[in-house]
């Protein structure tokens, strides 16, 4: 009598449950809809927010979980050492016969574990480039070269693929010897449900609602948003600014509580807090902003796009690669609150122009940016046998 073979093991290696809940849960399913056996690494505990709702999914998706002290953020280094010691542990234990590994520390300390235990297959996410590739200073630029630098290291691994979701990325990281083009795969962002994130059966009441659904970075463009609601104000513009997100406010560039307090209490916008029921927020809204400095591919604007909504975001790599300017957003430079106030008032006024950028926006998410494709695309690179 033959052995059964075993189904092939794919462990996913993340620093944020919630990241993975919102972004890859749905490829995790299918992977486990298709007979692979899944696991799923990552801290059980969140700096900010209670993951128990989080696990929870994950473990109902059929997924097994193991909890990683992998944080975002910095550890210091005696934190890192334990994060770097235990994701080779967990891979040794695991052996993995596919290794997905999404976001930086993941794709380093995963990606070590990976050279020296040999895994079969491993997959690379850059989810877009960060607060370190986007943070200023002497600091940043010194932290900055360090992770270029393992990147160089790492992502040349002669079993892996590195997965990019706009080319801006793809072209940087292969223009600086950091990874071989044919090494890589352009996958344009996690994809939307259209049957979840759908339009409302009838318009919000007015006034009209501008919303910014995102952590509470300032990379987010969240101070241009509330510096374009400041001057909306002054103009005696009759609208609500909104910030949908949750505060990790002791995260490197994340938006101090006396800010945001601050800016409550003074009017100039309202904090809804972190939302676990999305497409029903975005449904309150009349129209999305995204005034980033830069993404890999933006979740939050195909999900806007999918339910009816009108973009302002930035021109920015990850987010202009999310919409079809002037047909479903209006773009606006970084960093430019000046810009952007005059962006959401031109939408504010023209209500024709709020429909008719809904509607195709919603076309552009149903057409070109589903789920589906996203699940396809990394089911057919566990399949690859060129490894």
């Amino acid at each position: 009598m033959t052995e059964q073979r075993r189904p092939k093991r794919v462990l996913f290696l993340i620093n944020d449950a919630q990241f993975f809940v919102t972004h890859i849960l749905p490829l995790a399913r299918a992977a486990v809809a298709a007979g692979f056996d899944v696991h799923v690494a990552l801290p059980f505990r969140g700096a900010a927010l209670d993951m128990a709702a989080a696990l929870s999914s994950i473990r109902a998706s059929g997924a097994c979980l193991h909890d990683l002290p992998i944080r975002r953020g910095g550890m210091g280094w005696l934190g890192e050492l334990t994060a770097l010691f235990m994701t080779f542990s967990v891979v040794r234990r695991l052996r993995p016969d596919i290794l997905h590994c999404i976001t930086i520390k993941p794709v380093l300390y995963g990606g070590l574990a990976a050279w020296l235990l040999r895994v079969r297959r491993v997959i690379f996410f850059i989810t877009g480039l960060g607060h370190v590739f986007i943070a200023q200073g002497m600091k940043a630029g010194l932290v900055r070269r360090l992770v270029m630098w393992a990147y160089a290291m790492i992502l040349p691994y002669r079993r892996g693929v590195t997965v990019f979701e706009n080319e801006d990325d793809r072209s940087l990281f292969v223009g600086e010897n950091l990874v071989r083009r044919e090494q890589t795969v352009l996958i344009s962002g996690c994809g939307v449900d259209s049957d979840l994130f759908y339009p409302a059966s009838m318009p919000p009441p007015e006034p009209l609602i501008v919303l910014l659904p995102a952590r509470l970075q300032q990379e987010k463009g969240v101070r241009e948003f509330v510096a374009a609601a400041r001057m909306l104000q002054e103009q005696g513009v009759r609208v609500r600014m909104a910030l949908a997100g949750y505060a990790d406010f002791d995260r490197p560039g994340g938006i101090r509580a006396s800010e945001l307090h601050a800016w409550c209490v003074e009017g100039l916008v309202e904090w809804w807090g972190h939302s676990t029921t999305m497409p029903e927020t975005l449904r309150q809204a009349h129209i999305v902003c995204l005034p980033s400095y830069r993404e890999g591919f933006s979740k939050t604007l195909i999900e806007a796009a999918a339910t009816g909504l009108p973009v302002i975001t930035s021109d920015v790599p990850g987010c202009r690669d999310a919409v079809r300017a002037g047909e479903t957003a209006l773009l606006v430079a970084p960093r430019d609150a000046h810009a952007l106030a005059d962006a959401i008032r031109q939408l504010l006024d023209d209500p024709d122009l709020r429909a008719a950028m809904g509607m195709s926006g919603r076309n552009l998410a149903v057409r070109e940016f589903s789920e589906a494709r996203f699940i396809a695309a990394n089911l057919a690179l566990y399949d690859r046998q060129d490894a």
